[in-house]
């Protein structure tokens, strides 16, 4: 059984998260996608503009396996209330789970396609770069990503239902998560994703606080609300 420190900063994982993400999305799609293939060629030829498209990789990479221990803090957490409550079910702890693991396995395949493609000129010969190949995987990619949104939408909606009927986490958050919820299922229009990334930064701070030891004493038992 996890012990009480792991489980508190694992909860912080989502805001590790939304940190490396950002930075690493910025390091991942730098450099140009629908230029002339002459400014690509040059551009993707340099062992260094290479360089730093592989660390957005790798930051992004830890910021999704970050993720992965935030969803299982908040399952657990959400979890821990059902069964507290007359219920006893898991419906909601059940959707935070395959939400998290769903968007975590639709984004790490998605950033290792558009490095693994942007990069491959190091594996071509004469360093060919195939310019058109590398607008296609970031389209790909992003395509990947946002249609990911559904599932990290799922476990908005459902973490949200559980801060609102079991109170794990102050009530404002629940009303922030139907409006990110929303915001993640159209992923598609960039400005979207911002929101449900500051819900999720948001939530992983507040459930790190209700989760100090401090904080789950003065806490009462969950109870369902009808």
């Amino acid at each position: 059984m996890a012990s009480r420190g792991l489980r508190l900063w694992a909860s912080l994982g989502g805001l590790v998260f939304v940190v490396l993400a950002v930075v690493g999305a910025l390091l991942l799609f730098d450099g140009p996608s629908d230029s002339s293939p002459a400014k690509m060629a040059a551009w993707y030829g340099s062992s260094g503009n290479r360089g730093h498209v592989n660390i957005g990789w790798v930051l992004t990479g830890l910021g999704l396996f970050s993720l992965i221990w935030f969803v299982a803090a908040l399952r657990e957490r959400v979890h821990a209330a059902e069964q507290a409550s007359s219920e006893q079910g898991a419906f909601l702890s059940t959707i935070v789970l395959a939400g998290g693991t769903i968007y975590v396995a639709v984004a790490m395949a998605g950033v290792a396609l558009t490095d693994g493609i942007k990069t491959m000129s190091d594996d071509t010969y004469h360093h060919q770069v195939y310019s058109g190949v590398i607008h296609a995987a970031n389209d790909a990619t992003y395509l990947m990503v946002t249609t990911g949104g559904v599932a990290i939408a799922a476990l908005i909606f459902a973490a949200s239902a559980a801060v609102r009927r079991f109170e794990i986490l102050p009530r404002w958050v629940s009303w922030f998560g139907f409006v990110a919820g929303v915001a993640a299922i159209f992923s598609i229009f960039f400005f979207t994703m911002i929101v449900w990334l500051l819900w999720v930064a948001v939530a992983s701070v507040s459930l790190f606080l209700q989760s100090r030891p401090a904080a789950a004493t003065r806490r009462e038992p969950s109870a369902a609300t009808s």
